[in-house]
C-alpha cells in the first residue's frame, strides 16, 4: 500500500508567489544548502579536472617511456613486451582520465547552473557520474561524501519546489523571502 507524503506540496510549480500553499513546504535551512552544494560541486569538479588531466597526460607518456626502455628490458615468455605494456597503460590511465574529466566538466557545469537554481536533474546526474572517480581511489572519500550530501539536498521537497519556482521566473531573493515568511 503506497501512502502519500502529507508534507509534500502538490503542484508547487503552478502556485502564485504569494499564496500560502507556495510557502508551506519551503525550509530556509535546506534552501541555503543549495548554494553550498553548487559551490562544492564546482570545487570538486575543478579538483577532478586536475586529476583527470594528470591521468591522461601520464597515460600518454607511458608508450614513449616504455619504448625508450625496451632495449634494457627482456620479457619472459607470455609477458607483454614493453611496447605492449606501454599501450595497455595508455588505455587504462587514459580511459580513467577521460572518465574523470567527463565527470569534472559535468560537475562544474551543473554547479554553475545550480547556483542560479537551474537544472536540478543535471546536478543529480553530474554528482552521480562524478562518483565514478572512485575507481582512481584518489577522490573516493570526497566523491562519496559529495554524492550523499547532494542527494539529500537535491531530493528534498524544498529543493524541488525552489527549482520549480525559479523556473516560473521568481528570483533567489523572492524564493528566500518565501522561505523566511513561511517559517
Amino acid at each position: 500500500m503506497a501512502s502519500e507524503n502529507p508534507y509534500a506540496v502538490e503542484g508547487a510549480g503552478d502556485l502564485p508567489l504569494g499564496s500560502p500553499s507556495a510557502r508551506a513546504g519551503l525550509n530556509a535551512s535546506i534552501l541555503s544548502q543549495i548554494r553550498v552544494v553548487a559551490i562544492l560541486m564546482i570545487v570538486h569538479g575543478t579538483l577532478l579536472l586536475f586529476l583527470g588531466g594528470g591521468l591522461v597526460l601520464l597515460g600518454a607518456l607511458f608508450p614513449t617511456m616504455m619504448t625508450e626502455r625496451s632495449s634494457a628490458m627482456r620479457p619472459s615468455a607470455g609477458e607483454p613486451t614493453p611496447e605492449q605494456l606501454g599501450w595497455i597503460l595508455l588505455v587504462v590511465y587514459g580511459g580513467l582520465g577521460l572518465l574523470v574529466l567527463a565527470g569534472a566538466f559535468l560537475q562544474i557545469t551543473a554547479g554553475i547552473f545550480n547556483l542560479g537554481l537551474r537544472k536540478r536533474m543535471l546536478g543529480i546526474v553530474a554528482v552521480s557520474i562524478g562518483t565514478l572517480s572512485i575507481f582512481t581511489c584518489y577522490c573516493a572519500p570526497t566523491s562519496i561524501a559529495l554524492l550523499i550530501y547532494c542527494l539529500v539536498i537535491y531530493l528534498h521537497d524544498t529543493t524541488k519546489q525552489a527549482f520549480a519556482l525559479r523556473d516560473q521566473g521568481y528570483s533567489w531573493s523572492e524564493i528566500e523571502k518565501l522561505a523566511r515568511d513561511g517559517s
